[in-house]
């Protein structure tokens, strides 16, 4: 079975969703949270960012049924640079960032609702952190991270092995 692939449905949100269009967002990837600034930095005349993680946590786990399960945790960060010591501007850029995640977090559910290869997609707690003032200068946001469990056939195969 063919696992969900978080990057190319988290590209697609971005280039569908009016506000993220509408304001400029670019769909970017980074590896690790502590390479966002890297990333930002590689966007000179870019103001507005919707990164992909695409490093992950994962967990292989025993469902409540009886069955195994590959748990990976996606996480998402959407900035937006404001004026430099304007906090009314970094509090106007955040909201932006706050709207376009509720406009994600509802079509993930929708699409889970929608989508049998979504099905394994945790909607109903969805974590998220906004940035600091100090954390990224002259840029505010937030990240979130959204949570995948999908089935894993850990039968074993004789035939993998030689003894």
């Amino acid at each position: 079975m063919k696992l969900f692939d978080a990057e190319a449905y988290f590209k697609t949100l971005a280039e569908t969703n009016k506000l993220c269009v509408d304001q400029g967002f670019r769909f970017c990837t980074c590896s690790g949270l502590e390479n966002l600034e890297e990333a930002i930095g590689q966007f000179r005349k870019v103001n507005n960012f919707f990164i992909f993680d695409d490093t992950t946590e994962g967990q292989e786990f025993k469902g409540a049924g009886g069955g195994y399960y590959h748990k990976r945790l996606f996480t998402v960060s959407l900035m937006r640079r404001y004026r430099l010591d304007d906090m009314e501007d970094r509090a106007k850029q955040l909201e932006i960032c706050r709207q376009l995640f509720k406009q994600l977090v509802s079509r993930m559910i929708k699409d889970k609702e929608e989508a049998i290869k979504l099905a394994y997609l945790k909607t109903d707690n969805i974590l998220y952190r906004e940035y600091g003032r100090a954390m990224f200068s002259g840029c505010t946001g937030l990240y979130f991270i959204v949570e995948c469990s999908e089935p894993e056939n850990l039968c074993y195969n004789a035939e993998e092995w030689i003894k």
